[in-house]
């Protein structure tokens, strides 16, 4: 996978190889986490769209029918409760029709639309009177026609815009020139995904690739805190997160075959994991999620782990609950800032054997030599170094720019080490 950008927040243009792990470190204000961000709006934005557009699609039919219904003047039986059953019939069949009217199941042009919507009554016998069935017919026609004219095209630059918003706060566009275009061009085994956007809106976007696969985003352990109580400001980002760290609790099935699967490939993993965590994450009578370290211990609030812990726990839950599957994107941005060096050499370790046992997509930034040479260290041990990737950020002026240093990434070392060398040379002044 390679990711092509110009002209996206303070990023002017940029290559970057996703093919394992792809490690982006440098100073702050670079924009290292701009491809992270980029990545997970663009997974999660087309991610199976077409389905979700077409369910869109029929729901918003589905509820146009029922708005009609309601506005309708007719008196309503006795029994309101059977009256409401056959009238959600009446607005499911005409959905149902009208989206086979779309997808080219039902051959007829759209001046015999009523002859569609026709199909889609008989089965619930709502409105009786022919005069009152004409009068609805033309009416839902009408209401429905705005709904049908608008193209998939136009709906998935309004979502790939919605992400975009919200992941980037409304600042897509470069910095420096609002009003220029801004390009993402994503390829994936030859195939591409290209967006263009301007002023913070997609403009036009075409896709040669279906994206099957989800992205997460992890920057902040302290999300952990709010799956037993999710409510209030969270950015998108957290939010996905934390719908998929609940979603064993909203329904048992849900990833019960990726979990299963994932079992079978856990052993180092969870071997490692085990070294830091030594129990479960559990869920209380009141609906409170805990950490319980043994069976004569008392079970401690997910809120008062440490936050070392807490970076650990993300994973395991994610494993556990089947959500992480095989070729997702994973994106760690600074994981290490609240991991002790032993366990930043853990968590290395750990991420490395995640890729190559999930085939995953990481893209890690950071600024710790611990962690990026614990990555280092972890790919030729475990034989992925192939795939490994390394590109140094650097803030220059106006613009950052990402170079990639994976033949030589004691550029980075270097970089970061600079900080150290400043106070060397201050304690020998001093001296």
């Amino acid at each position: 996978m390679q990711l092509r950008i110009s002209n996206i927040a303070k990023i002017k243009e940029t290559t970057i190889d996703i093919d394992g792990i792809t490690v982006i470190a440098g100073e702050n204000n670079a924009g290292k986490s701009t491809i992270g961000k980029l990545l997970f709006a663009v997974f999660n934005s087309m991610n199976n769209m077409d389905e979700k557009i077409r369910e869109e699609k029929r729901n918003k039919i589905y509820r146009t029918v029922i708005q009609v219904l309601q506005s309708y003047h007719g008196k309503r039986p006795d029994n309101y409760a059977a009256w409401v059953r056959r009238r959600n019939l009446f607005a499911k069949n005409i959905a149902d029709n009208v989206m086979k009217y779309i997808s080219g199941d039902i051959k007829q042009s759209r001046d015999d639309m009523d002859e569609v919507l026709q199909r889609g009554v008989k089965t619930a016998s709502i409105l009786e009177n022919q005069e009152d069935l004409e009068v609805f017919l033309k009416e839902c026609v009408n209401n429905l026609d705005p709904i049908l004219n608008v193209s998939d095209d136009r709906i998935m630059a309004e979502v790939i815009t919605r992400w975009f918003s919200r992941v980037f706060d409304n600042q897509v566009s470069p910095l420096w020139d609002e009003e220029a275009e801004s390009k993402i061009e994503l390829t994936i085994r030859g195939e591409k995904l290209t967006c263009l956007f301007r002023e913070n809106t997609c403009i036009k976007w075409e896709s040669d690739i279906h994206i099957l696969h989800g992205a997460f985003y992890i920057d902040n352990p302290f999300v952990i805190d709010k799956i037993s109580d999710p409510y209030g400001d969270l950015k998108i980002t957290e939010n996905h997160l934390v719908k998929f760290l609940q979603k064993e609790e909203e329904d048992l099935f849900e990833g019960i075959f990726d979990a299963v699967i994932a079992k079978d490939k856990m052993d180092d993993i969870n071997a490692i994991i085990g070294k830091v965590i030594t129990g479960d994450i559990t869920i209380n009578q009141e609906g409170e999620y805990c950490f319980k370290a043994g069976k004569d211990t008392r079970p401690l609030y997910v809120q008062n782990m440490s936050t070392g812990l807490k970076a650990f726990a993300l994973l395991k839950m994610l494993l556990e609950n089947g959500s992480i599957k095989e070729k997702d994107v994973l994106i760690l941005d600074e994981p290490e800032i609240h991991l002790h060096p032993e366990w930043q050499l853990l968590y290395a370790q750990l991420i490395v054997l995640l890729q190559r046992e999930f085939d995953l997509s990481l893209i890690i930034t950071t600024h710790s030599p611990y962690f990026l040479d614990a990555i280092d260290v972890y790919s030729r041990k475990y034989n992925t170094s192939q795939a490994a990737h390394y590109y140094l950020a650097e803030n220059d002026g106006v613009f950052s720019r990402l170079h990639d240093v994976t033949n030589h990434i004691d550029a980075i070392y270097k970089k970061l080490s600079e900080p150290m060398q400043m106070l060397e040379n201050l304690r020998y002044s001093i001296d």
